[in-house]
């Protein structure tokens, strides 16, 4: 196990396993104890942790109304055309408790891209959120939500031994929280070209959730459902949820 390292490779090389012989593709980018295993003996428990760049979640979102896909009536305005979720840690800290199974904590930022179908602006620093028609004849091309949080997940993750050619099954599960760093509205018109405004948006301060991974090797799919309302201080958007899935790099 390298105790210090700061890696960053994209390259064949033989495996370091005594058991496997087969060359493979790595890509790994790590900063501290890693999770590797090597040719000599492991025992367990171990911690291993620090800075990285990994579970690089990206895919598709989906707003949940009362647990339903279609808007309510309180919530048309938010109609959108695309939805979009994209993520990565930058830190970890865990225990392996044996070749199978192992628990972290990790740290990084998640976003979350609404393109929406109406053209409305939310108003800044206004209690509920509230939206501000704008003028159709001014040509607008694109109108964007995003939130962006720094998110804490939990993980519990189970590999399978090694296969014939030295890759494994992974399954994770874990719960997930995050804090707001802010929310973003970016237009482009015609009339006006592009414009950017941030503000909280009256979006969720602290969202919670639960998630899964499956994958083979590196990479793998990934759902995340946020139990917390999209909104907070306001009624019409109770009941606003999200759901993100996709695909991970770096598993």
């Amino acid at each position: 196990m390298q105790v210090a390292q700061a890696q960053i490779s994209i390259k064949t090389e033989a495996s370091t396993d005594s058991t496997d012989k087969k060359k493979s593709a790595s890509i790994d980018i790590n900063i501290g104890k890693d999770d590797e295993t090597e040719a000599k003996k492991i025992r367990y428990p171990r911690s291993f942790g620090g800075i990285t760049f990994t579970r690089v979640d990206w895919g598709f979102s989906r707003l949940v109304d009362d647990g339903s896909f279609t808007l309510s009536e309180g919530n048309k305005l938010l109609d959108y055309k695309k939805a979009s979720n994209f993520g990565f840690d930058v830190a970890q800290f865990g225990v392996r408790f044996s070749d199978v199974f192992k628990v972290y904590a990790s740290a990084g930022f998640e976003w979350n891209y609404l393109r929406l179908e109406h053209n409305v602006l939310l108003q800044q620093d206004v209690t509920p959120l509230t939206f501000e028609p704008l003028d159709d004849d001014s040509g607008y091309k694109k109108n964007i939500f995003t939130s962006t949080y720094l998110r804490l997940p939990l993980t519990f993750e189970l590999r399978s031994h090694q296969l014939a050619n030295g890759k494994r099954l992974k399954f994770a599960f874990g719960a997930m929280t995050g804090v707001l760093l802010k929310g973003t509205q970016r237009l482009k018109s015609k009339e006006f070209g592009k414009q950017k405004y941030k503000d909280t948006y009256n979006l969720e301060t602290f969202q919670y959730g639960g998630f899964a991974r499956i994958g083979y090797d590196n990479f793998g799919l990934f759902a995340k459902y946020y139990m917390n309302d999209m909104f907070e201080k306001s009624p019409d958007q109770k009941g606003l949820r999200n759901l993100a899935f996709g695909l991970t790099l770096g598993f």
